[in-house]
């Protein structure tokens, strides 16, 4: 390091030189430095727009030829900080040119330092982005939308990190001790965290989430909670949309510590059903029922066949039907094709029982009375008669 910091030290020494050099052929003075400075000034602003358009732009090509389009991508969010570093640089040998009092220098020196240093924090800053695109691949097991959610979170954090970092480094350079600063940051850091430490569980809960990938955004989710659609997946808190279109926003910590289920990792999707026959239906037709039912779901290419169960029996007598249940899956777990499977079946199972000569059964009750009271109308009909006769 110290050898890299002698030979640039030797190349400042020796530019310097050469630009007093001709600014003494050119007559020297003080407009003679001022043109001199004036000159670099122009020659660095167009070295800038070379380095942008040229090198920079060639690069870029280059990189979207070899279908590398992160590396592409790097060097345009590393453009505008390198034109601003160029141009520091002109504005530092413009300085060396002239004849400032050693004050004034300085000053010059310093800020120039400091914009040189901002450009370099700048540039790792805008680097960031383009490189989150880069961990697609890395955190690809967590799948599409908790990968995006995954990859914004470590994006704003390595963020944070650079602009926390770039300060400090920036304030030590104009001479301002910020450790007594940061060692108060950590004791007030300690009280926050005990203060905070509900916002603290729910951030470890997002990690949870994140590592366990319980779900993503788009995913069908259960809750003691809630139920719903998730949105986003912060650090904090997931936001769910309802069902009926409602946001609930509900802090991660409770989401971990709670039962979730998963709705969107179906393999199947199941239809559980009862049909209830009439007790005049004969044991014959409830066989041929049964048969009938049974090879309709054998053969439909919507009815999942492997992997899963498929029943069709006669459960049990009910108060007024004799019940088939049925217990299926289909190979769909969309929930409108699942419904419009579900809307076929039960049309197909209507015509299958009406085709066996056998009919649905409805509650009813039927009243057997052993006994009949006397007709008191009759009696007293006989009555009157008699008395006319009488």
């Amino acid at each position: 390091m110290d050898e890299i910091s002698t030979e640039l030290d030797s190349l400042n020494t020796e530019v310097i030189g050469q630009l007093n050099n001709w600014v003494d052929m050119i007559g020297g003075g003080d407009i003679g430095r001022w043109i001199g400075a004036l000159v670099v000034l122009i020659v660095f602003f167009i070295l800038k727009r070379v380095l942008a358009a040229a090198i920079l732009g060639g690069m870029r090509r280059l990189a979207h030829q070899n279908k590398q389009s992160t590396v592409a991508n790097v060097l345009d969010a590393f453009a505008l900080p390198l034109q601003a570093l160029v141009m520091i640089v002109g504005i530092y040998f413009a300085i060396e040119l002239l004849d400032l009092s050693l004050k004034i220098e300085t000053v010059l020196f310093d800020a120039t330092s400091l914009a040189a240093g901002f450009s370099v924090f700048w540039a790792m800053f805008r680097a960031v982005e383009p490189l989150g695109l880069s961990f697609n691949r890395l955190i690809g097991r967590f799948g599409a939308g908790l990968g995006d959610d995954l990859r914004q979170f470590f994006i704003r954090g390595i963020k944070t990190l650079i602009a926390v970092i770039g300060i400090v480094i920036l304030l030590e350079g104009w001479g301002i001790d910020v450790s007594a600063f940061l060692g108060g940051l950590g004791l007030a850091g300690m009280a926050v965290a005990l203060a905070a430490k509900d916002s603290v569980a729910n951030v470890f809960g997002g990690l949870t989430i994140f590592a366990d990938n319980l779900y993503k955004r788009g995913d069908w989710v259960e809750t003691p909670h809630f139920e719903g659609t998730i949105e986003v997946v912060g650090l904090r808190a997931t936001k769910v949309r309802t069902f009926a279109k409602a946001l609930v926003t509900m802090p991660n910590a409770q989401i971990v510590d709670s039962p979730v289920i998963n709705w969107s990792r179906m393999t199947h999707r199941r239809i559980k059903m009862s049909i209830g026959l009439e007790y005049r239906t004969t044991a014959k037709q409830m066989e041929a029922i049964v048969d009938q039912l049974r090879d309709f779901l054998k053969n439909d290419e919507d009815v999942a066949q492997t992997a899963v169960a498929q029943m069709v029996h006669l459960s049990d007598f009910g108060a007024s039907s004799i019940n088939i249940d049925l217990y299926y899956f289909t190979t769909t777990t969309d929930w409108v094709t699942w419904r419009e499977i579900r809307n076929r079946h039960i049309i197909a199972f209507k015509r299958i029982v009406e085709d066996a000569g056998a009919g649905f059964a409805f509650p009813s009750q039927s009243l057997y009375v052993e006994t009949m009271p006397e007709n008191p109308s009759s009696s007293s009909d006989d009555q009157r008669e008699t008395r006319k006769i009488g």
